[in-house]
This record gives structure tokens, C-alpha cells and sequence, in this order.
């Protein structure tokens, strides 16, 4: 029946991805990102340590995209939709210190169907440090099931 659930549409518990480089608990070597959906926006906070440096003393720009990247996937996934990025944007306005903390929010911008538009943004004491936007589409179970996710 058109609209139903399947089983196998359930959207997985965060505890399902225990080695996720952004969120998961088991990861050694991933951000350790604790996200939380609050109203309509998925936000976290990060505070950067010396080995997410590029520059001396400046956060390394693959980790600034990877914060936003993580914050705008896990909009819908906290939203209990399983998606992937068709596309990421990110815009770097200022540089981030290492040791002072990041925070990020994520929010949908718009959705046609199974297209969703997030932004983000990341802020630390001194402004906007980046914003992002994403364009996600929303994952069935069976595509899910074929992936093995």
C-alpha cells in the first residue's frame, strides 16, 4: 500500500553506526559528535583538539566540512529519515582555533519528494566560522537493505 512502512523502512537508533567517523560512540578516531534535534534544527557542539589541525593552531578545513556534512546528513536521519548526499556546498568565512568550542546547526530549507535542501552553520566565539548546503535524497528500505546500511 502506497504511504505504509515497510519493515525494513524503520529508520535505524544512532547505536546501529557505532563506528560513524561524525557520531560513533566506538570510533577512535571520529569526531565524537553528540547530536541532538532540537525543534526544527539538529545542533552540536565540538570543541576541536591539536590533532584537527591544519594550519598551526587552525582547525583543518576538511574537518570544518566534515562538522557541516555531518550536521545536515543527520538532519533527517534524527528526523527519522535515512538519507544520502547528492551534493555538498560549503563556504569557510573565518578560520576556527583549535581548543575553542564549534557550534553547528542544521535545518531543512525545502523538499520536493524524496529531494530535501539542508543548510548549516558554524559559529565560534568570533562569528560564523562556515555554512553549508546539501542536497539529500531520501534512502528506501530496499535501497538500504542493497547497501547493506
Amino acid at each position: 500500500m502506497r504511504g505504509a512502512r515497510e519493515e525494513n523502512d524503520r529508520p535505524a537508533k544512532a547505536s546501529d553506526y557505532p563506528d560513524c567517523f561524525g557520531c560513533g560512540r566506538d570510533n577512535p578516531h571520529g569526531l565524537g559528535l553528540k547530536l541532538e534535534l532540537r525543534g526544527a534544527e539538529v545542533v552540536s557542539e565540538f570543541t576541536p583538539l591539536p590533532h584537527h589541525q591544519g594550519w598551526p593552531g587552525i582547525v583543518h578545513g576538511g574537518i570544518i566540512c566534515a562538522l557541516l556534512y555531518e550536521l545536515m546528513e543527520n538532519w533527517g536521519y534524527l528526523n527519522g529519515i535515512v538519507t544520502m548526499a547528492r551534493s555538498v556546498d560549503a563556504r569557510l568565512r573565518r578560520p576556527a582555533q583549535i581548543g575553542q568550542p564549534i557550534r553547528g546547526a542544521a535545518w531543512l530549507a525545502s523538499r520536493h519528494g524524496r529531494d530535501m535542501d539542508v543548510a548549516a552553520r558554524l559559529e565560534g566565539e568570533e562569528g560564523v566560522i562556515a555554512e553549508g548546503r546539501a542536497s539529500l535524497v531520501e534512502i528506501d528500505g530496499r535501497r538500504r537493505e542493497r547497501l547493506g546500511i
